[in-house]
């Protein structure tokens, strides 16, 4: 099938899938998540993943976190760096060292591959989650800020432990000794380079570009801003999604946050977001689930309350309620790019075999379907507890 009746299918499916989704209220991703796991190998064989979908989802989940930058909040984010490095310490620690016992004590792995499994449930993604925070008012609220701080210490520990397992462990072409510093310090490099141009470069560049006598300047100069980031972060050894955030993070602290939005978010949402959606589900295949069926369950169900655990009880130290300290574990369940990047560099160094690496891409991707659902269904539960809250309050006045 030729990639543009692709690209038709996807956008009047996805479309569909969201608005049955939303008529049930679900939120809307669900229903783009499920057209990608019907329309795909694993029932209809419409579609399947290739060149164009890979690359038009790449460019989509790009513009989706750099959406979320623009509509970012720095002042907030850096008000709760504590509570979200916290959040991402022990959303990392409860997945990987669950996983890692259950592989080696459980299931007889050999502890090298065995950390490698718990290292990939490690790794949280927020592409998911954002669409969630943003169809629900919350992208600025004190949970959101948290989910998104911790989503960035995430990346770099994740980024950090793989390398540093990879030259203990790994034997394939994936495996080179490096050291400790030579792992560390581009990623230092990184966050240095983008607080500079974020300051500095990123208003001089809009202003410059505001001058232009052409078409549409400012939207091409945030695009331009926004692969230039991606771009920088890959090449530092981070991801590029980081990198765009951080993209939309620097722009939304300038004048022209609110004019940008309104152009970026109809290019995002009308064409390659939807192709990202789609994409996870089209990594589903129902292949040999019945012969690692046991595996693939256990897994799937540490990698949501590894998260969902740590992540609550993280928020809960910094003086959340519950309810708040459960959305927070809630944002931090999905997993997405990070974790299949973990995957195939275990499977490049050796650490897992063809079977494994295909579990673990199904435990990422049933998790990804999973967490809006846990995300919304927290958020529901905290403004239920907020709406009885000011229920009391005002029968206590009326009393008093």
């Amino acid at each position: 099938m030729s990639y543009i009746w692709q690209l038709v299918i996807i956008l009047v499916l996805t479309k569909l899938g969201a608005h049955l989704s939303n008529k049930l209220n679900f939120p809307s991703v669900i229903g783009e998540l499920l057209v990608g796991v019907l329309a795909g190998p694993a029932v209809l064989h419409l579609l399947a993943p290739g060149t164009f979908i890979n690359y038009f989802s790449e460019m989509g989940v790009i513009i989706l976190m750099f959406i979320a930058g623009l509509e970012g909040n720095l002042g907030l984010l850096m008000k709760y760096w504590k509570p979200a490095l916290t959040v991402a310490t022990l959303g990392v620690i409860f997945p990987t060292v669950s996983a890692a016992l259950l592989c080696a004590v459980g299931f007889g792995f050999a502890w090298s591959t065995a950390i490698f499994i718990g290292l990939i449930l490690s790794a949280t993604s927020v592409s998911i989650t954002v669409q969630v925070l943003k169809e629900m008012h919350r992208m600025n609220s004190r949970e959101g800020a948290i989910i998104l701080g911790a989503a960035v210490a995430d990346d770099i520990m994740c980024v950090i432990l793989l390398g540093i397992c990879v030259s203990l462990f790994g034997t394939g072409n994936a495996a080179q000794s490096q050291s400790l510093w030579a792992l560390i310090l581009p990623k230092l490099g990184f966050f240095i380079l983008m607080f500079v141009l974020g300051k500095w470069a990123v208003p001089k560049f809009l202003s410059l570009f505001d001058k232009l006598n052409a078409s549409e300047n400012l939207t091409t100069a945030a695009i331009i801003l926004c692969f230039s980031f991606a771009g920088l972060a890959v090449a530092l050894g981070m991801s590029d999604v980081l990198g765009a955030y951080f993209a939309g993070l620097a722009i939304s602290e300038t004048t022209y946050k609110d004019a940008l939005a309104l152009k970026v978010e109809p290019i995002g949402y009308s064409v390659f977001i939807p192709v990202f959606f789609v994409s996870v589900g089209l990594n589903i295949t129902f292949d040999n689930l019945q012969k690692d069926f046991v595996f693939i369950a256990l897994l799937i169900l540490i990698a949501i309350l590894g998260k969902q655990v740590g992540g609550a009880i993280g928020g809960k130290m910094f003086g959340l309620d519950w309810a708040a300290a459960n959305v927070v574990g809630a944002g931090m369940v999905s997993r997405g790019e990070m974790a299949l990047v973990v995957s195939n560099v275990a499977l490049g160094a050796h650490l897992i075999d063809q079977n494994h690496y295909t579990a673990m891409i199904v435990v990422t991707v049933i998790t990804t379907l999973v967490a809006p659902l846990i995300l919304k269904f927290f958020i529901q539960r905290t403004n239920t507890s907020s709406a009885n809250s000011q229920k009391t309050m005002k029968v206590n006045e009326v009393k008093s």
